[in-house]
């Protein structure tokens, strides 16, 4: 149960609304105190208590009005958790690690600027509850679209406030970016696959080099010497590694906001399937495997399943 007194959790407020709304309420937050999850997995104790607050809350706040019902004003838990992020895992994996708690909520009370900014090894804070931290002084693009938006003298008043290491937020239950301040987010340079290469083949209509047929090609062509470094465009999961007579030995890697990359052609290939790897990690190497005239790589970019110009994503040289 949840309102268990011998729970070992760190609960800092139980929201208790005696009048209307939050009436400013302020939560002081010390996080050298906050329980510290290591091991966010099924196995760790404190981990599976952040995962029954945040199911919990969930289910009885899963939109604003129900928030505002008198029956629900005494039963929020608003607790907050520091989770400590293992090597190589990115904000994809923290995000559905612990959902339901939104993408936003964390990147916003975290600040982190971007999809892809490094969190490995690094502590974060997660609060078992959804919605917008919105910085009294804000220092990134979405930061200020969200202050400007949001921040009005009447919200300021009637928001809940929160005040971690004497850094304060205002928090709006339930929010999340709109698609300006979601492009802000997402908008990160990928970066090109091959530190050294020439476009020898652009994305689109072509005739096919293999069967000097007129024909589709879903990606772009860089030639670049057998064995040159392939990095990673962005950073991710790799979610496949194989071969196959079309694209010889080929990495597929899941990127953030149902983004894929696809690298074929190589002649070896660096890393595994589940790996957690960075933007501009070594993953394999340049080859001609599969249905190639010669030394290059095959770069695709896909979002949700549909081809896109890397072109437009990449600067090529």
């Amino acid at each position: 149960m949840i309102h268990q007194k011998n729970r070992f959790i760190f609960i800092f407020f139980i929201i208790t609304f005696l009048s209307k709304l939050y009436c400013t309420t302020v939560i002081n937050i010390d996080s050298s105190k906050l329980p510290l999850i290591q091991n966010p997995n099924e196995r760790d104790s404190l981990f599976l208590q952040f995962k029954e607050d945040a199911d919990y809350n969930n289910k009885i706040l899963h939109n604003n009005k129900e928030f505002y019902k008198d029956e629900n004003k005494t039963n929020v838990i608003i607790s907050f958790y520091k989770v400590l992020v293992p090597a190589k895992f990115d904000f994809l994996w923290l995000k559905s690690r612990f959902t339901p708690i939104s993408a936003e909520t964390i990147s916003t009370l975290n600040n982190i600027t971007t999809a892809d900014s490094t969190i490995a090894n690094k502590v974060l804070i997660i609060p078992t509850f959804s919605g917008l931290f919105i910085p009294e002084k804000p220092t990134s693009t979405w930061e200020l679209l969200l202050h400007k938006k949001y921040l009005t003298s009447q919200n300021k008043k009637e928001t809940l406030q929160v005040k971690i290491d004497n850094k304060l937020y205002y928090f709006f239950y339930n929010e999340k970016f709109d698609l300006t301040t979601y492009t802000f987010f997402l908008d990160t340079t990928m970066k090109i696959p091959l530190k050294n290469s020439i476009l020898s083949s652009n994305y689109g209509y072509r005739v096919s080099p293999i069967s000097g047929k007129w024909k589709f090609h879903s990606g772009i062509d860089l030639a670049a010497p057998e064995g040159s470094d392939v990095f990673a465009c962005k950073s991710g999961e790799v979610i496949y590694t194989g071969f196959n007579s079309i694209y010889g030995n080929y990495i597929i890697i899941n990127h953030f906001n149902n983004m894929t990359s696809i690298y074929a052609h190589l002649s070896k290939i660096l890393v595994k399937k589940e790996e957690k790897i960075n933007s501009g990690h070594l993953i394999g190497k340049v080859g001609s495997t599969g249905a190639s005239t010669g030394p290059h790589l095959h770069f695709e970019i896909r979002q949700n399943g549909n081809t896109k110009n890397p072109e437009e994503l990449i600067s090529i040289k």
